[in-house]
């Protein structure tokens, strides 16, 4: 009997221990690409771990177990493509004979002739893992009981060269098993666009354990004393010209295997209400409706850049990932600035922005903001309100004083109604809570969710942006899901009005929604074909008075407008 078969809790902890706090073993120096395997052909798991014999005595019998496993494999990966994948996810001992520990530890050496034995491997492992859709915008976490932070530098460039697992509830790090809440500890927080979901492969499935690829490259924006022993370095997933990891040829039309970039974007519309997950939509044109068939609305694929479109940056002329947006009466543009900790106002058809919140570095006091995810305008009293995402916190700014309305909350995304309750969603406790202006001393109302993470009609699973009609019903965007849910007032459980048939892109679903809405067909509205209509992962969508669509642009720089077709 396999050693590992044993299983059990404690082998599953120890595994995943070892799998999250590996980090002291990436090496600081600038290695050699990762390449030659993508020039392999794709072989049986079989074939595939035949070379890897005599560094790994034992793996052709768990190569077995793994293809036993797999018989039904999800996400239309093959069996041996999926196997590939659970094999990596097992551990046995001696470490040094257990497949991911010594691939990891190969990936991390200078000697890249090293790797030949395990180009098969790669090729299989690696075609397996680009064939799974990139995770974007995604926060994550790793950590070790070590003081890392003098290794680096704020604004520096690095590369991990093996894989690593992340997970996505920061109460994983925190618990006794992990890092605890003493002694000296180094969290790492990462911003990434390129993780995957192997839950579905994973020998040790784990909701909240995700994987970034070898070879991925990171900026440190922040390094943060925050007491009692712990340390936190906030880094940024980058993209560079010259992939460290050289990917693998590819026939899926929908995702660039060297970026993880996601080619389209779909907008769809609920046929019986046409309402969007916007800020805004009573302005919104209503699709026509002819005598044989319904007619949506259109946009014109070629926008035009009415913020930002300067490159990265922190001048008053630029961005840094551009997140949620807000469009009021005027058409004035407020943009949570993600990475340059602050919220901007560009007035309309200005030619650079202001200031009104924030922009004082990085931190928690309350002139300053930390990675600031969402923005809305209290059109009443004309206060700005902002899902301060890393602070964990809603702030209020009005006529430059700040008022911290809602604490300790997981914020995303923000709204208000015509009765002025503001809705905030809440993506570790999976709800959308209510809140009556000026009236915080209180847990709130739960409008969505609520019940737990899944996928069932009166749960969600991570919620993001959100939006809130004339009859107070709640449109979410439903991330990890896949798919939009409608909460009438009330409700104890929500409506599929999007997606819901797998993550994908088909017209009938989509993938890690971030601000779309539909029923049972939708339409590709925006292209990428050419400079000016190209999106780099869109997020925060928004409406002007006159129907024109508004588009965060979060990774080139830029808001867009699309005008609507009258």
């Amino acid at each position: 009997m396999l050693a590992m078969a044993k299983g059990g809790e404690d082998e599953y902890f120890a595994q995943r221990v070892l799998r999250l706090t590996d980090i002291a073993q990436e090496p600081m120096d600038f290695l050699m690409p990762i390449s030659g395997y993508e020039k392999m052909p794709i072989v049986s798991l079989e074939e595939a771990v035949e070379p890897l014999v005599p560094i790994l005595p034992t793996v052709k019998s768990y190569a077995r177990v793994a293809k036993k496993q797999c018989k039904k494999p999800a996400d239309n990966l093959t069996q041996d493509e999926s196997a590939s994948i659970m094999l990596y996810s097992m551990g046995w001992e001696p470490l040094d004979e257990c497949l991911y520990c010594a691939l990891n530890a190969t990936l991390r050496s200078k000697h890249r002739s090293n790797l030949k034995p395990w180009f098969l491997f790669l090729r299989l492992f690696l075609g397996a893992l680009f064939r799974l859709p990139p995770i974007p915008h995604l926060t994550v976490f790793r950590g070790v009981k070590l003081d890392l932070s003098k290794q680096f530098e704020e604004d520096e460039t690095f590369i991990w060269w093996g894989f690593s697992s992340c997970t996505t509830s920061i109460k994983v790090l925190q618990s006794e098993q992990f890092l605890g809440k003493e002694g000296t500890r180094t969290m790492f927080t990462i911003h990434c666009n390129s993780a995957r979901d192997i839950r579905k492969h994973s020998y040790f499935p784990s909701e909240d354990e995700v994987l970034l690829l070898a070879g991925t490259e990171f900026q440190v924006k922040g390094i943060l004393d925050q007491g009692h022993g712990l340390r936190t370095i906030q880094l940024q997933e980058v993209q560079s010209d010259e992939p460290m990891l050289i990917p693998v040829p590819s026939t899926n039309d929908s995702v660039d295997l060297s970026t993880g970039k996601l080619k389209d974007l779909k907008v769809t519309h609920d046929v019986t209400e046409s309402k969007m997950i916007s800020k805004q939509s009573a302005s919104i044109p209503k699709p026509k409706v002819g005598a044989s068939e319904l007619q949506f609305n259109k946009w014109k694929r070629n926008a035009i850049i009415v913020a930002g479109g300067n490159g990265q940056g922190k001048e008053l002329n630029q961005l840094h990932n551009p997140d949620g947006i807000f469009i009021d009466k005027h058409k004035n543009i407020f943009i949570a600035d993600f990475w340059n900790d602050r919220t901007v106002e560009w007035k309309h058809n200005a030619k650079e922005g202001q200031t009104i919140a924030g922009g004082n570095g990085k931190g928690n006091r309350m002139n300053q903001l930390n990675c600031p995810i969402d923005v809305i305008v209290d059109q009443q009293n004309h206060s700005i309100i902002i899902a301060d995402g890393a602070n964990r916190r809603v702030i209020q700014w009005l006529n430059q004083k700040q008022q911290i309305l809602i604490d300790n909350i997981d914020c995303w995304g923000l709204t208000m109604d015509k009765h002025r309750f503001l809705y905030v969603s809440d993506g570790q406790k999976n709800e959308v809570r209510r809140w009556k202006m000026e009236e915080y001393n209180n847990e709130g109302t739960v409008v969505a969710g609520g019940n737990g993470e899944g996928n069932q009609l009166n749960q969600l699973d991570y919620p993001t942006f959100i939006f809130v009609d004339e009859d107070q019903s709640v449109y979410v965007s439903d991330c990890n899901n896949h798919r939009v849910m409608k909460w009438r007032k009330d409700a104890k459980k929500g409506k599929i009005v999007a997606g819901g048939n797998g993550q994908g892109e088909d017209l009938n679903q989509l993938s890690l929604p971030h601000g779309c809405e539909g029923k049972e067909e939708g339409e590709v509205i925006v292209g990428r074909n050419g400079q000016g209509n190209q999106l780099d992962h869109p997020c925060g969508l928004s409406f002007d008075d006159e129907g024109n669509l508004y588009v965060a642009n979060f990774r080139n720089h830029r808001i867009q407008k699309f005008e609507m077709i009258l």
